[in-house]
């Protein structure tokens, strides 16, 4: 792989990495890394991976032109949907996304974002270098990137584990989460379990349990969801009598997770 693919690859993961961080501004500064990196694809994949710069191809562009369009964020945008249009159905959402890194950026009212928002944004980079540059990640090479991002920026020497953030929210009497890539069926159930002991205090009825990982984007038959629980209940992660993690659960899930308890 060309070293400029990899320098985009690990600003996107850089992205990430500082979205999970505890820093302050990590979200903020996350935003701004991802949408870096897609912008630099836009402008490589013209000038580097096409080159179509100086208009001797067919679909090129004068140099004085591509300095104009490239200058401005909807002209790049477009312009390169025109030479690859299986980019147009991320289009809007690439330009949704970059108006809103304006406005962290620019803007001199206090604006934030989320962890959730940077990691979805990551996701849609993701999108753009695999019909850019045909380069598709699995999960598991994505994780292994973004722990090898961390080490080095630690300067440790061992691969660090990236934790993911959970957020949860109380609606209609379920307590919905939110985490991103999307867990197995055992880390949801467990995911969800704990949600319910930091929002209510109170352990979960089996049928709202299921519920609440149908309203969280996990659906589970009870057959699987009973399934998932006896895993747990066997690994001891549950407690003995009610569906509330246990102490190794709760340990066991922050390995992962940055979760409260």
């Amino acid at each position: 792989m060309k070293d400029w693919l990899s320098e985009i690859i690990d600003q996107i993961a850089l992205g990430e990495i500082l979205a999970n961080s505890k820093v302050s501004c990590g979200e903020r500064f996350g935003l701004i890394a991802v949408d870096n990196s897609v912008e630099f694809m836009l402008i490589a994949y013209i000038e580097t991976y096409k080159q179509l710069i100086g208009g001797h191809k067919t679909g090129g562009v004068t140099k004085k032109d591509w300095d104009e369009t490239k200058r401005q964020f909807p002209k790049l945008l477009a312009f390169v949907v025109t030479q690859e249009p299986n980019l147009n159905p991320l289009e809007a959402e690439i330009m949704r996304y970059h108006d809103f890194r304006n406005g962290l950026y620019h803007s001199g009212t206090p604006v934030t974002t989320s962890a959730s928002r940077v990691i979805k944004y990551s996701e849609l980079a993701r999108k753009v270098l695999e019909v850019l540059f045909s380069i598709s990640l699995t999960l598991e090479e994505w994780e292994s990137i973004l722990s090898q991002n961390a080490s080095a920026l630690s300067g440790s020497t061992s691969i660090i584990s990236i934790k993911r953030q959970v957020t949860y929210e109380l609606t209609d009497g379920l307590v919905k989460f939110s985490t991103s890539p999307s867990p197995p069926a055992l880390e949801a159930v467990a995911l969800c379990l704990h949600g319910y002991s930091i929002i209510t205090g109170a352990p979960p009825s089996r049928p709202s349990l299921i519920q609440a990982l149908a309203r969280s984007g996990h659906p589970l038959s009870s057959k699987v969801a009973n399934a998932r629980l006896h895993d747990l209940k066997k690994n001891g992660w549950l407690q003995k009598n009610e569906l509330a993690l246990s102490a190794k659960g709760r340990k066991e899930l922050g390995k992962k997770f940055l979760i409260e308890g």
